[in-house]
């Protein structure tokens, strides 16, 4: 009887191992980069990292480098991809939903949804705050808004970012304070609010900006 040949053991080194998690590491960091950029819709960078995934895990011998060559390639990669994605794809225009005084228009703050009209605007060189008066040299302009849960249960209305007012010079005039509803709003129950902005007496074409969670901002003309 003839003895079975010996087969040769291949033993897996120090070294395969280390490659084996570093290329882990590259895939895992590379895919959610790329996610992260399909999030915040700069699509180019986001394909350039899922590429850099894709040579992460082909074989050096295929790419005909050593596997530190390739590692210092991705690296070198990477780097000038996320400085080109920290400078920022081209900047889309801004888009607007173009509204009136009284106009209702639809917010919507993560899962919730609301509604919003506003309703006047106020104008004086004085205001009292936190008991206190405060004046200008300008004036307050106080922006009156009703705004109503469109949801089923009550919940708190909290703004993701603060309104802004916008004038015929394109200045930007960021909020000077408001007054809430307290608690919380209850379905279908309109509550008033209070966005309170210190402009120059010479602003006019006064446009009133909010944003939600969609791309398009609402503008509302306070005919000012």
């Amino acid at each position: 009887m003839k003895n079975s040949e010996n087969k040769e053991i291949k033993e897996i080194g120090l070294k395969n191992v280390f490659n084996f998690i570093l290329n882990g590491l590259f895939l895992f960091f590379f895919i959610t980069s790329g996610c992260i950029m399909f999030k915040e819709k700069k699509i180019v960078a986001s394909l350039l990292y899922f590429v850099l995934a894709i040579l992460a895990v082909v074989p050096h011998k295929l790419l005909r480098v050593t596997q530190a060559l390739k590692i210092v390639i991705l690296i070198i990669l990477f780097v000038i991809l996320a400085t080109a994605a920290a400078q920022g794809d081209p900047i889309a225009q801004q888009k607007y939903e173009y509204l009136d005084l009284g106009e209702t228009f639809n917010l919507t703050f993560g899962k919730n949804t609301f509604s919003m009209a506003v309703q006047e605007i106020n104008q004086d060189t004085k205001i009292i705050t936190s008991g206190k008066e405060a004046k200008t040299s300008g004036y307050f302009l106080v922006v009156v808004a009703n705004i109503t849960n469109l949801g089923s249960e009550a919940v708190d209305f909290k703004l993701e970012k603060a309104p802004t007012l916008k004038d015929a010079q394109n200045r930007n005039y960021s909020l000077y304070g408001a007054k809430i509803a307290e608690g919380k709003l209850q379905p279908s129950v309109a509550k008033e609010f209070s966005y309170v902005f210190e402009i120059p007496k010479d602003s006019s074409g006064l446009k009133f900006i909010i944003k939600d969670k969609t791309a398009v901002a609402k503008s509302v003309d306070l005919k000012r």
